[in-house]
C-alpha cells in the first residue's frame, strides 16, 4: 500500500487523562500510565485529516517521568443532587510521536483526490501551525499542544526510561470503525510494552482481544474540498 513519509511531532500538556475503561464504572476514573494509540490518532487527526487518508501511529517516545495527580471533579448524580468524583490523571506529559498516513481504500469515490505530495505538504504546513483544531489529551478539560519536530530531534531526544523495559499489560489500543453505515464498531486491546521509553504499537490485526460493540452510525459528506483547493489555500497562509 502506498504511504506517506514519516512525520514527527511533540505533544505536551499539564495534565492528561487516558481513561482505563475498567475504572469508570463508579463515576470515578484513573488514567492509563501512558497514552493510547487511539488518543494519539485523535491528536494527529486534529492536525490534518480527510476521508481520503488514514493516519497511522507508528510509535511514541515517552519523555517525562510518569507521574499522577488526583483531583476532584464536580458531578451530578442521577437523583439530581450535586456530588464530587475523583479522577487520577497524568501530569506534565511530553510525548514524541512518529506517524504516517495511507490511502483509505474504502473511499473509492475520492480516488481522484489521492495526491501524495500535496497531502504531505498540507500536513507539514498544518503541523507547523500547531494543528487545525484544538487538541485534547484524552478528555476535553485537558488541553494539549502540538509542535512539529524532525527525525533528528526525535531520535536524539532522551526519555526518562532509557535502558528500561516496562510491560503495561493489556491496554485499550484503538477502535476499528466500520466502512459503511450500520456496521459494528470494534474495540481492540493488546499487550503494551515500552522499551527505552518507546512504545511501538502493533497493528489492529495483531491485537490480542477484539470486542464487537454497538452499531455505528455516520453519514458520508455530500461534498468535500479537493486536495487542490486545500493545497492552494494552505500555500497562501
Amino acid at each position: 500500500m502506498e504511504r506517506s513519509k514519516f512525520f514527527y511531532i511533540r505533544v505536551t500538556g499539564d495534565y492528561a487523562m487516558f481513561t482505563a475503561p475498567e475504572t469508570k464504572a463508579g463515576g470515578e476514573a484513573i488514567s492509563y500510565s501512558v497514552c493510547t494509540r487511539q488518543a494519539l490518532h485523535g491528536i494527529v487527526d486534529a492536525c490534518y485529516f480527510k476521508p481520503v487518508l488514514v493516519n497511522v501511529i507508528d510509535e511514541v517516545k515517552v519523555i517525562n517521568q510518569i507521574r499522577t495527580h488526583t483531583m476532584g471533579s464536580r458531578a451530578l448524580y442521577s437523583n439530581g443532587s450535586p456530588g464530587l468524583n475523583y479522577i487520577t490523571a497524568l501530569e506534565n506529559v511530553e510525548y514524541l510521536v512518529k506517524f504516517h498516513f495511507e490511502w483509505n481504500l474504502a473511499r473509492e469515490d475520492m480516488k481522484n483526490d489521492r495526491n501524495m505530495k500535496k497531502h504531505e505538504a498540507i500536513m507539514e504546513r498544518s503541523l507547523e501551525r500547531g494543528g487545525r483544531r484544538d487538541v485534547f489529551l484524552g478528555v476535553r478539560q485537558f488541553v494539549g499542544f502540538v509542535e512539529k519536530i524532525d527525525e533528528i530531534e526525535y531520535t536524539n531526544s532522551t526519555s526518562f526510561y532509557e535502558d528500561q523495559k516496562i510491560n503495561f499489560g493489556i491496554m485499550f489500543h484503538s477502535f476499528i470503525y466500520p466502512d459503511k453505515p450500520g456496521e459494528k464498531l470494534i474495540s481492540c486491546y493488546t499487550d503494551i510494552v515500552m522499551e527505552d521509553g518507546i512504545i511501538k504499537f502493533p497493528s489492529q490485526e495483531e491485537c490480542l482481544i477484539k470486542n464487537t460493540l454497538s452499531n455505528y452510525t455516520f453519514k458520508y459528506p455530500k461534498e468535500y474540498r479537493s486536495v487542490d483547493e486545500e493545497y492552494e489555500q494552505y500555500m497562501k497562509l
